[in-house]
């Protein structure tokens, strides 16, 4: 778990408050995003689902600071960083993963490994030659490894990984950053089943060292970790609760229409 991590007296990790956003060419009543909120407390696992262009990628770039939300606020421990930027963000605590990755694909896992744990530490690429015979930092890496089980391929470059084995890097990525709060933004995508099935029981693994947010569109992934689920669509939270609430919920079978919940 975060070392650095203190429960804040409401429990409340991270809350999302009425964000919303609106892009050029979408007319006012049809909002990319539209009075998101989100409350995710300390320990948990909060799941967000929705189908292909909801608003999911729009939110969590807001979340991460890499798009500017139109009116809204992001607290982080009881610190409002509605205006930092998603530099300052990633600093303070927040680690986003997959979509855009960020592995160097010509560096061994291992190394992979280590230049994160330098950016946690504030060192710069320059360094990495003269901190790679750091014992105390070979060691944070080899644990790295062994908790997303690719402490066997700790000297395979990362071009030559399969797809699931580069989605573990990225999990493995996330936690040298020893973060306030994981966001796995669709981790699952282009996975067979026994990768989807690889990843959530990795994501069970890993579950207790800070909150997560999964944002998915595989439901059955979601349900299969989280504590509580919100649907996104069109822009819009249309149901919060947990697994079961949600499975029950008509307005997110009408969402996933023909799709066994």
């Amino acid at each position: 778990m975060n070392k650095n991590w203190v429960n804040p007296k409401n429990n409340l990790a991270i809350e999302i408050k009425s964000l919303s956003k609106s892009y050029e060419g979408i007319s006012s009543n049809e909002l990319a995003l539209d009075n998101i909120s989100l409350k995710i407390k300390c320990g948990s696992f909060f799941g967000l689902l929705g189908p292909n262009g909801a608003g999911k990628s729009t939110l969590i770039k807001q979340i991460v600071g890499s798009v500017k939300h139109d009116i809204g606020s992001i607290i982080l421990d009881q610190e409002d960083i509605t205006d930092l930027t998603d530099i300052e963000r990633a600093k303070i605590g927040i680690s986003r993963t997959f979509q855009v990755s960020s592995i160097i694909p010509q560096f061994s896992a291992i190394d992979n490994i280590i230049l994160s744990l330098l950016d946690k530490s504030n060192k710069t690429f320059q360094l990495f030659k003269s901190v790679k015979n750091n014992k105390e930092l070979y060691l944070n890496a080899k644990k790295i490894l062994k908790e997303i089980e690719l402490q066997e391929k700790s000297d395979v470059s990362a071009s030559d990984l399969s797809h699931g084995d580069r989605r573990k890097l990225e999990v493995g990525l996330a936690l040298a950053m020893d973060p306030k709060v994981f966001l796995f933004d669709e981790p699952m995508a282009g996975l067979d089943e026994s990768g989807t099935k690889m990843m959530i029981n990795l994501f069970k693994k890993i579950k207790s060292n800070s909150p997560i947010l999964l944002i998915e569109h595989d439901m059955d992934a979601v349900f299969a970790l989280a504590d509580r689920v919100s649907v996104i669509n069109y822009g819009k939270i249309v149901a919060t609760g947990t697994v079961d609430e949600i499975r029950r919920n008509e307005l997110v079978r009408d969402v996933y229409l023909g799709y066994e919940i």
